[in-house]
């Protein structure tokens, strides 16, 4: 019986490592993943209803660059991503618009309310309340985030959590 146990609790340990090996090297570049509007293609327009009441159109962010990150409540990377999305918005907000789109066909919007106040999320929360977002993005993995320079086009798709330093690099050249 004990054995059976020690056995377990190996395979337990091993899986869970595994599990995170894998989630820290989930960032994936467009040329790997083939959905969605590709980079040099304008960023589809989005209207949406934000957290904080107001409705935020992805087209009036032009002039500056944009994050465009597409997240839910339940998904592990999304959460361990979301302080580097705080971090980054702390240090560039005023230069680099960031968008945070709550998929709340895919959770809820108890759920996403939950998450940004326990979380103190400073920067815009859209809520694609029907989808429209998920289906024009074509979104198939959370998290997944678009740099979208001042003139509306994609110029990078990541598949995977960000941190605020590679957020730094991929805007650089817009701030």
């Amino acid at each position: 019986m004990r054995k059976w146990f020690v056995v377990l609790l190996f395979l337990a340990v091993a899986g869970y490592g595994l599990w995170n090996a894998m989630a820290a090297g989930n960032e994936q570049e467009t040329d790997e993943i083939e959905s969605g509007p590709g980079i040099g293609q304008t960023a589809p327009d989005l209207t949406l209803p934000t957290l904080g009441g107001k409705a935020v159109r992805l087209s009036d962010l032009r002039g500056k660059a944009v994050v465009l990150n597409f997240w839910t409540s339940w998904c592990p990377p999304c959460k361990k991503e979301m302080p580097e999305l705080a971090k980054f918005y702390e240090r560039h907000g005023r230069e680099v618009a960031l968008l945070a789109v709550h998929l709340t066909t895919q959770d809820t919007l108890d759920n996403a309310e939950r998450f940004a106040k326990a979380n103190r999320l400073m920067f815009p929360v859209g809520l694609d309340v029907r989808g429209e977002a998920l289906r024009q993005y074509r979104i198939q993995t959370i998290p997944t985030t678009y740099i979208i320079d001042p003139n509306g086009v994609i110029r990078r798709k990541i598949v995977g959590p960000v941190t605020a330093k590679r957020l730094e690099q991929e805007t650089a050249l817009f701030r």
